[in-house]
């Protein structure tokens, strides 16, 4: 049986060299939008226990299994760190920046400190949760430009702090619905949250294009109109099939644990579309490929050296 995942792993390893080949610029965007997925979980995991500590709830048996994952996140980033050096690397006000050293500084350094948390977490070592969340929260808000807008820079886009941090958080939560991780107790508040992060990510996208809309924002318009090709065009609408209207049927009217297991797939199928449509969304059919090539790579590699 595990020389099915094994093979299929090996195979989109080898797809996503073939789409570097063909478009190197569109395959790390993929890549990158990949990276986006697999940290997601267990980044948010860390923020989502320094929440637990702060309020008083226990979800450690369904988040703490995620944060052996952080140490890996090192070699997944690498090549997000050569994509932007080789494709994204603007002239200008944010050439020093964007930098190929201070991207890669601002990266480790980030997962340096997501790691350290994850550790004092894991041993019952911090105290005071709130210092480190606040902490967390800075951290996110200037990764979001750079692993999200990176992409596209100068993009005035200021939601995107709150974009990563949604994210992770309900990548977290997803993860441990789909998984089925910790307690049915646990696994129903966070499958309760995973909707509420769906409603925020939601509204974070779609009212921000209501204002370019509305607004007649042109530095904003580029940044649609890039996206305004398939499969880009075809993403948020199916992201929110499968990101909200799925989870809020699923978590709020059969309420139960098989029902918030295909829920956290759902979700997490979704969060690995939006992740697409923001950073590899130009890249068309081969973005997105690339992004699930990998995707299928690292999961099912990582599926074997740890079964």
């Amino acid at each position: 049986m595990r020389a099915v995942p094994l093979f299929l792993a090996l195979t989109a390893a080898v797809a996503l060299a073939m789409l570097a080949i063909v478009d190197p610029r569109a395959a790390a965007d993929g890549w990158r939008a990949a990276f986006l997925v697999l940290s997601a979980a267990p980044v948010g995991a860390v923020a989502l226990l320094l929440i637990a500590r702060v309020v008083g709830a226990d979800w450690d048996a369904a988040l703490v299994p995620m944060l052996p994952a952080l140490p890996w996140l090192g070699l997944l980033a690498l090549p997000v760190v050569i994509g932007q050096a080789l494709f994204h690397h603007p002239d200008g006000h944010l050439h020093v920046w964007l930098s190929p050293l201070a991207f890669t500084l601002r990266s480790l350094l980030a997962l340096c400190f997501w790691w350290w948390i994850a550790r004092l977490l894991a041993g019952g070592r911090i105290t005071r949760a709130g210092p480190a969340l606040l902490a967390h929260g800075l951290v996110v808000s200037v990764m979001a430009y750079d692993w999200l807008l990176g992409v596209a820079p100068a993009q005035p886009e200021s939601v995107m702090p709150m974009v990563l941090a949604v994210m992770q958080i309900g990548g977290a939560a997803a993860l441990a619905c789909a998984a089925g991780l910790g307690t049915v107790s646990q696994r129903r508040d966070l499958a309760y949250l995973l909707v509420a992060c769906a409603l925020g990510l939601s509204y974070f996208l779609y009212i921000d294009y209501v204002i370019v809309w509305f607004g007649n924002l042109p530095a904003h318009v580029g940044w649609y109109v890039d996206r305004d090709i398939l499969p880009a065009a075809a993403l948020p609408a199916l992201a929110l099939l499968m990101g909200l209207l799925a989870p809020i049927l699923l978590v709020g009217l059969a309420r139960n644990d098989s029902a918030r297991g295909w829920a956290g797939r759902s979700a997490l199928a979704a969060l690995g579309l939006v992740a697409v449509w923001i950073v590899a969304g130009p890249g068309g059919w081969i973005g997105l490929g690339a992004a699930f090539a990998a995707t299928v790579a690292v999961g099912g590699l990582a599926r074997e050296a740890w079964a």
